[in-house]
């Protein structure tokens, strides 16, 4: 029987028959504003607290600034590891910025050689895309889909839609298992936040448009939903 991570939002759980299935690699594409840091932040907490080990890559926030976003949605939660591309070595006591320090993406790739995670989040993928070549950041999504299939594991990667070419973020989708993209919409005096899945292998890819607020327990998806 196949392995399913949930994502800790009941009814996006549903929408998938369970969860994001083991072995692969699921982009969130996100329009910016349409909150798709705190749904990696649901997905790293429901491992955590299942007793999973999680690594949480963040390239633009401290480790610091990630646990104060973490109490601001969850009350109570386990500890996982975050790596920050922006803490101070001595803040590191696993030694992993030491790894990364001339070279980010080597650096993650000899971790995740090294280190088995059941789930692993990078918060952001639009670091690497203007850091590195399109080349090389299309060899770091391959590397972590064999990964993903080797360890069973599920890996999320977050990326700001609009930024690249439009080349590029095809590229991207096209190389990834699962592709979800929040979007935002404006209708009357209000801003209304959209799901929508755009593929996802190994499992019928749901039709439904999920309507969804941020709130103060974090992503809050509607029960009525659209169909496409």
């Amino acid at each position: 029987m196949m392995k399913i991570y949930k994502t800790g939002i009941v009814p996006l759980d549903v929408q998938l028959n369970g969860g994001v299935p083991a072995g692969t690699v699921l982009l969130i594409l996100e329009e910016p504003g349409a909150g798709g840091d705190v749904f990696t932040y649901h997905f790293a907490v429901e491992g955590a607290n299942n007793g999973e080990s999680v690594l949480y890559i963040a390239t633009d926030d401290s480790t610091k600034d990630i646990k104060k976003y973490l109490n601001l949605y969850f009350e109570k939660y386990k500890e996982f590891t975050i790596l920050s591309l922006k803490d101070h070595e001595e803040t590191d006591p696993k030694g992993y910025l030491r790894k990364t320090m001339y070279d980010v993406l080597t650096g993650v790739k000899t971790i995740l050689k090294n280190e088995n995670f059941n789930r692993v989040i990078i918060n952001n993928l639009t670091f690497f895309l203007s850091k590195y070549s399109h080349e090389d950041v299309i060899s770091l999504i391959e590397f972590l889909s064999n990964l993903a299939k080797e360890n069973e594991s599920a890996i999320v990667l977050l990326m700001t839609k609009g930024m690249f070419g439009e080349a590029q973020e095809t590229a991207v989708k096209h190389f990834c298992d699962g592709v979800i993209e929040l979007g935002l919409r404006e209708f009357e005096n209000e801003v209304q936040r959209r799901l929508k899945f755009i593929k996802f292998k190994g499992i019928v890819v749901p039709r439904a448009i999920m309507r969804y607020e941020l709130t103060d327990r974090g992503v809050k998806m509607e029960s009525t939903m659209r169909v496409i």
